[in-house]
């Protein structure tokens, strides 16, 4: 899964993905198939090391384990008890931060979470192949291929969007059930709720992608009458030696799920209906915005319906000021919150402890914090966060 969302996860997510023996099985299978004698693996993503221990097993000389969440934490005792731990390095950081003392013959990852370009996973692997592996090294996921197709409402998410008038206690929630049908949502989608085939849409070849950037454009003629409430879209990943990991409607559950984009008002579509769907995702920052333009062309004649949604329409809203102090032309000024931590970093000069750094902070800006214990919470998250940043290159060279 994203290392740059992992952070949010707790050992029982960890421990839950690699209880997916729909995901497991296959990955145990393609590890087999792709390490051998002597390689050294490169893993981002290895969170308790679950993995890192199969390759081992099959054969790797050396692994290289990679992780942000702090439940790397447990890997080391994770390898000890499985009898590897001279031939793993578990190292807490973004892998594109980190400098290994070799290159890796194999590259194991997997950074995806509900669609498999979230977050910063395409920059991730650009960067792993430049610097962190040989040329021509085996990549575990090969591919992932991206399937769409126009569907009633999930199940699970059907009260969650109001599509069809739920109101729960009597009470109108429309308002945020329209913020709600701007984004995407994870769901369980079986076969019964397509209204036609899926169409692949866009492939992505982890030895060559770059872009992270996604367009596609699907077009379907419906085959069945029904509540056309919006578009699932989900991916088949191909591994290493053929194996798959599929998570279409119908196979097996996955921790991974169908990703589901709802139109902004349900519609009641029949057999021989036209559907088209222009679909774009954006990184932007350390996530992606998303963006699907639906028209719906009833074959019997009829209004037309087409909708232009994006997930920034799910985003709370700013007010003037507060988008005006977020453009790039913005010229920033201190204020008392800059204050405060510029004295706080000068204060963080190596001799003072979190309580001394408190107490300074607490006697010189009242306005801010109501105690000293107050202000020693503050610095604490802020500067360790810091330096688990400034952590990370100490253990590359260490390792």
């Amino acid at each position: 899964m994203s290392s740059l969302t992992a952070s949010a996860y707790d050992l029982h997510d960890f421990d839950r993905m690699f209880a997916d023996e729909a995901r497991t099985g296959p990955y145990m299978a393609a590890i087999a198939a792709a390490v051998r004698p002597g390689d050294v693996v490169v893993e981002i993503g290895t969170g308790t090391g679950y993995f890192a221990v199969a390759c081992v097993r099959a054969g790797a000389r050396h692994v290289y384990a990679i992780e942000v969440n702090p439940a790397v934490a447990v890997g080391p005792a994770v390898a000890e008890a499985n009898g590897c731990a001279d031939r793993i390095t578990f190292i807490h950081g973004f892998s594109t931060r980190v400098d290994l003392p070799e290159r890796g013959d194999v590259l194991l990852e997997d950074l995806r979470g509900l669609l498999p370009f979230l977050w910063g996973r395409i920059p991730s692997l650009v960067d792993a192949r430049e610097r962190l592996l040989k040329p021509g090294a085996r990549l575990i996921t090969r591919r992932d291929e991206l399937f769409a197709a126009p569907c009633r409402v999930p199940a699970r998410v059907s009260r969650l969007l109001g599509l069809h008038g739920d109101a729960a206690h009597g009470i109108n929630r429309e308002p945020v059930a329209q913020r709600l049908r701007s984004n995407v949502h994870r769901g369980h989608v079986v076969p019964d709720d397509l209204l036609a085939s899926a169409t692949r849409w866009a492939e992505f070849d982890y030895a060559l992608v770059r872009d992270p950037a996604v367009d596609g454009r699907c077009a379907w003629v419906l085959e069945r009458d029904g509540a056309f409430d919006g578009i699932a879209a989900w991916f088949n990943s191909e591994l290493f030696g053929g194996h798959w990991i599929l998570n279409e409607p119908g196979a097996a559950q996955t921790v991974y799920g169908q990703a589901f984009f709802p139109l902004e008002q349900p519609l009641e579509a029949a057999a021989g209906d036209r559907v088209t769907l222009d679909f774009r995702a954006r990184r932007v920052g350390e996530g992606y915005v998303y963006a699907w333009d639906t028209t719906h062309e009833p074959a019997g004649g009829g209004p037309v319906h087409r909708f232009r949604q994006s997930t920034l329409g799910a985003s709370l809203p700013l007010s003037l000021d507060a988008l005006r102090r977020r453009h790039a032309t913005h010229r920033p000024a201190p204020g008392a919150s800059a204050e405060v931590v510029r004295e706080m970093l000068a204060l963080a000069d190596g001799t003072r402890s979190f309580d001394d750094i408190g107490a300074v902070l607490a006697a010189h800006h009242p306005q801010r914090f109501s105690s000293a214990a107050d202000a020693v919470s503050y610095c604490t998250a802020m500067l360790a966060e810091l330096e688990d940043e400034d952590a990370a290159p100490s253990r590359r060279e260490d390792a």
